[in-house]
């Protein structure tokens, strides 16, 4: 990272703390400093997901309990649950629209909606994980218009500077009001500015440099800690690339400091199976070095084949044996489209033929794990001093 790079980075942090310690009556400690406590819903959740990662990978999907391949906005519904009986471990939504005002996120869900779903997740004993693909804030196209050097413009002196920091406060009020009735916060995986190496988000590898997209991260991160969302575990994840080395993996990692957890985007587009497992077992060799390097856990944060219900063993023969061969915390399937099943589904639903018979197979994996499998496995916070913070039940 440049020299000019990192003093920014460092007024940043020097900003957020100094702000809040000039009202110290109200607040004696930098809002960032809530997620180092160890019993913070952050720190929580991820000694869980390490204690979980034990046991093996649990299976996510998006956008799970509001629409599928055959219905829409049933209450109580999932694709996963028709075809296995029990909930995905991990569940995942999209923030895009939010920034907006929309009601509803660019999939049409309502976010009313998908924060109840959030919370009844966590309540089932589920872990939740949020995605985000802002609008291009420059050409007011969405997050797939790489145009108007638009990084750039939202950085500090840039031309969309305060409109872009108005719609982080935006995602950190959402955020924030992940809560239970008893007011207890809900913690969520946060993977902002996912397949940066590619070229087709604004905040792309064509649309900006190194840099500059790490000041974008770092900026998201210090805005949404000083807002106080003490729930989010950081997740960082390019896109599976040509070049798979770890330097290249690397090359827009944002640090440490402002990331808890890193992983990777994998389809199959072209329906070759083989290339597929080529593909994944590569980018995953590359992944897994990268994670030691840095010290930090693992997921397959997007995977999937294109037209699943064609399939016929795909989770048993192609996916399963390049993924037990990895430590990794979840694998999340994208989403069931109602709209378009064809172009983009990507678990099978419970008319799907064959498909429907292998995806019970790998339901069944021990290794495999679903919300029934993870609920029971929370850590007890011990506050107590002189004593380990949270241990096992």
């Amino acid at each position: 990272m440049g020299a000019v790079c990192c003093l920014a980075l460092q007024g940043a942090y020097a900003q957020c703390c100094s702000e809040k310690t000039q009202d110290a009556a109200a607040k004696p400690s930098c809002a960032m400093d809530a997620q180092k406590s160890c019993c913070s819903p952050a720190k929580k959740l991820m000694k869980r997901l390490r204690m979980l990662q034990e046991k093996g990978v649990m299976l996510g999907h998006q956008d799970d309990p509001v629409y599928g391949t055959t219905w829409k906005w049933d209450e109580g519904k999932s694709d996963v649950l028709l075809t296995t009986g029990d909930y995905p471990a991990v569940m995942g939504f999209d923030l895009g629209k939010l920034e907006l005002d929309s009601k509803e996120n660019l999939d049409g869900v309502p976010f009313d909606r998908m924060r109840n779903e959030i919370i009844a997740q966590y309540k089932r004993g589920g872990i939740v994980t949020l995605s985000w693909h802002p609008w291009n804030p420059v050409t007011g196209e969405n997050a797939w218009d790489p145009k108007g050097d638009a990084v750039k413009a939202v950085l500090e002196g840039g031309a969309q500077q305060k409109k872009f920091e108005s719609w982080l406060k935006k995602v950190a009020a959402f955020i924030n009001s992940l809560q239970t009735c008893c007011g207890e916060k809900v913690p969520v995986i946060f993977r902002p500015w996912h397949e940066m190496n590619g070229g087709w988000f604004w905040w792309g590898a064509n649309s900006c440099t190194p840099d500059q997209y790490n000041m974008l991260y770092i900026k998201t991160y210090v805005t949404l800690m000083k807002a106080g969302c003490n729930n989010i575990v950081w997740a960082w994840s390019p896109n599976l690339s040509d070049q798979k080395t770890v330097d290249l993996f690397l090359e827009r990692y944002p640090g440490g400091d402002f990331v808890d957890l890193i992983g990777v985007d994998i389809y199959e587009f072209d329906n070759n199976d083989a290339n597929y497992q080529k593909n994944l077992t590569e980018t995953l060799d590359v992944m897994k070095a990268a994670s030691e390097k840095v010290g930090k856990m693992a997921a397959l944060t997007e995977t999937g084949c294109r037209g699943i219900s064609k399939k016929k063993d795909w989770f048993t023969k192609a996916l399963w044996p390049v993924l037990q061969n990895y430590e990794l915390s979840y694998v999340l399937f994208w989403r069931n489209a109602w709209d378009k099943p064809e172009e983009e589904a990507y678990l099978p639903g419970v008319k799907d033929g064959a498909i429907v018979k292998d995806f019970k197979k790998f339901y069944q994996e021990p290794k495999v794990l679903f919300a029934k499998d993870i609920e029971a496995v929370k850590p007890v916070c011990k506050k107590a001093e002189g004593k380990a913070c949270c241990k096992n039940k």
